[in-house]
């Protein structure tokens, strides 16, 4: 909800309580006032605002049975302003932070209305102010049930304007959903706690109402308890699933994408969320940063500006509630000053810190025991699915990479042949096979040190000279292949004539050991190139006939040059 629609709202709120409740006191003033009974629903409305409970996922308030019962015993201005009370009371207890404050007034004018629609509608179906009934038959039954009715509907219909006019959402008008249904049982279900409610009142005053209070309030807690721990079970299982996903990955990338694609989701008080990996300690890194609000504004991470750091050296979870960002600058700069807790937890891989996983919230106090527990569980996964996956990564690269020029090997080199030859969108494609003239002569005068030394300045040369064109390998030896995907023939001599060009013009450094100083000699290179489908389909074939081509029309000819396959 934009600003603007926050402080619209607020300011409605205010002013219907301004114009309302005065005429609400006119037309139907208090009655039966006494501070003990007056006392004790206030009492009421606020623990049952405390100790709401879920069922079905929805948030069960017991407000519409003393509701009844308050506007029956006291009238409709109590009902209101004690209903206005116990939803205070919810949404404070539900940690609403800065950017869901908008939520407290809005709730408020709705539950404004809906106090004054079933007052209105008990009312106009001939209900009467009723006092000293002492059983069911006394009361106006089809205006209190209109009361419930009117209730439901006018609840149904507000909810309906503020999700599409405040908050844009596209919402589907349904007269009858299974959610709607499950509002309706529970209306039903309020009807005879309220008219109970009401004659324990009427019968036994104050110590009626506690009579029906203290169970009330205690089913309630013990409700309350029962959702904790079915959340805390939903909540592991998910750490437990999340966990699994992250251990099973053997990329990098994927394990941070499969981290923060559900952690949000999972925790949903957190509006920050961000990972510093401690595997250089002396230079530790920011790898992943969410924001809830989708900012993109660059803020430079440094380790003494962030809790991570001590985080990292006690190797124990850190987690705090209140001014949090003053101790904090990074913290501070990345919400604009908007966090009010943080929970941060050590990665630990085999009793080392490899990272530090902080998550941060706008609402007060956002992170449970529970949550400690689960985030501590997943920030070990992630510490074993980073290490899996970086020790994959690397087992990968060396067996597809060459480790002396760090080019990419043989076995690379085919597999990517083969799939050129069966990729259907691929066209054309052209390979270039290099040989180093006269390496062994280098090798035997200069040593093979430096032999080697020659292998990787020229592997330098060519990964500079074909940049993202193609694919450099070594072949084996003194001898090196590029693959050209949809290059032709044209095409490839150019390419190679440049490759054999940055070899030859610049000369190479060796170490003379013999004078203990660098000298300068110059290299050359054979090449020989052909071109698929006309010289070959057969990745052996064509291996064969660039290499042929190098040998014969340029190594014969007097090396230093590119031949073509014929």
């Amino acid at each position: 909800m934009t600003l603007l629609k926050q402080r619209a709202v607020i300011i409605f709120w205010l002013m219907s309580m301004a114009g309302l409740l005065p005429l609400i006191y006119v037309l139907d003033p208090p009655r039966n006032i006494t501070f003990s009974s007056l006392f004790t629903i206030s009492i009421v409305f606020i623990l049952t605002a405390i100790f709401s409970f879920k069922v079905k996922g929805t948030d069960i308030i017991v407000l519409q049975g003393i509701g009844l019962a308050t506007f029956l015993i006291f009238g409709l201005f109590i009902e209101t302003l004690l209903t206005q009370l116990c939803i205070i009371t919810y949404l404070l207890f539900q940690r609403v932070g800065k950017s869901d404050f908008y939520r407290i007034p809005v709730n408020l004018t709705m539950f404004l209305f809906v106090s004054i629609s079933s007052g209105c509608a008990y009312y106009a179906l001939g209900g009467q102010a009723v006092t000293g009934a002492r059983n069911v038959l006394a009361l106006h039954l089809w205006p209190i049930i209109a009361f419930y009715i009117a209730a439901y509907l006018s609840n149904s219909l507000l909810l309906l304007v503020i999700r599409r006019g405040l908050l844009n959402q596209q919402v589907v008008l349904k007269l009858f959903d299974r959610d709607s249904a499950w509002e309706l049982v529970i209306t039903a279900l309020m009807l005879p706690l309220g008219i109970a409610f009401y004659l324990m009142y009427t019968t036994r005053g104050w110590e009626g109402m506690m009579m029906i209070a203290i169970p009330m309030v205690t089913l309630s807690v013990i409700m309350r308890q029962i959702n904790n721990s079915q959340e805390l079970v939903h909540f592991l299982q998910n750490v437990n699933h999340l966990g699994q996903q992250l251990t099973e990955e053997l990329s990098v990338n994927r394990v941070f994408d499969h981290l923060f694609a559900q952690m949000p989701a999972m925790m949903t008080t957190a509006d920050y969320l961000y990972v510093v990996l401690y595997t250089e300690p002396e230079h530790p890194k920011l790898v992943r940063l969410y924001r809830k609000n989708q900012e993109s504004d660059f803020v430079p991470f440094q380790q003494e500006a962030d809790i991570s750091m001590n985080v990292y050296r006690e190797a124990k979870t850190v987690t705090e509630s209140g001014e949090v960002c003053a101790k904090y600058p990074f913290l501070d700069a990345v919400s604009k000053g908007q966090a009010r807790s943080y929970l941060s937890v050590p990665m630990m891989h085999r009793g080392q810190v490899i990272g530090v996983l902080t998550i941060a919230s706008h609402i007060n106090r956002a992170f449970t025991k529970a949550n400690k527990i689960g985030i501590e569980i997943v920030a070990d996964f992630l510490a074993i699915g980073l290490e899996n996956a970086k020790n994959f990564e690397i087992r990968k690269k060396e067996s597809e990479h060459c480790p002396l020029t760090d080019l990419f090997n043989y076995r690379y080199m085919m597999k990517m042949i083969h799939q050129m030859v069966h990729d259907p969108s691929l066209e054309v494609f052209s390979i270039v096979m290099i040989d180093i003239d006269n390496f062994k002569r280098i090798n035997d005068r200069f040593g093979h040190q430096n032999g080697n030394a020659i292998l990787i300045g020229v592997a330098n040369r060519l990964r500079k000279t074909i940049g993202e064109r193609g694919i450099a390998v070594r072949y084996g030896g003194e001898e090196f292949t590029v693959l050209l995907p949809e290059i032709d023939s044209g095409q490839c001599f150019s390419i190679a004539e440049l490759i054999r060009r940055a070899v030859a013009t610049e000369p190479f450094m060796i170490f003379n050991e013999e004078d203990n100083r660098y000298d300068k000699i110059h290299v050359t290179i054979s090449l020989g190139t052909a071109t698929a489908p006309v010289d070959g389909t057969d990745p052996s074939e064509l291996i064969y006939n660039a290499d042929h081509a190098m040998y014969k029309g340029a190594k014969q000819q007097g090396k230093n040059r590119v031949a073509r396959y014929f």
